[in-house]
């Protein structure tokens, strides 16, 4: 896959959770770099968009079953996109690296 294609994908990748209509929100981006999620904790309105951006050399996901967030492998220099629209912690973790986590707590 080529970088244009990839960087398509992770903008079609972009998933909305289902709730009352909002207005846009804050953008938020959290980087993945030296296997790590920076910043590890973020807190985000509801209605906010965080982007994951990967900077390692390998693949990652962004992946929290409680929530039914999956991104799916997100190639290095790639990015991934959510708006959040419920409130509540949401923990999440790498599937391909289970040593790393994050939280975003939705207000």
């Amino acid at each position: 896959m080529g970088r244009g294609l990839l960087a398509g994908v992770a903008l079609a990748a972009t998933l909305v959770l289902p709730g009352p209509v909002m207005a846009a929100g804050k953008a938020h981006n959290i980087a993945i770099e030296g296997m790590k999620f920076v910043p590890e904790r973020l807190e985000v309105q509801a209605g906010d968009t965080v982007t994951w951006s990967n900077k390692d050399l390998v693949p990652h996901t962004v992946t929290a079953a409680k929530a039914s967030i999956e991104s799916g492998s997100i190639a290095p220099g790639a990015s991934w996109k959510l708006t959040v629209r419920r409130k509540g912690q949401i923990d999440y973790t790498c599937r391909f690296h289970p040593v790393m986590h994050g939280t975003f707590e939705v207000r």
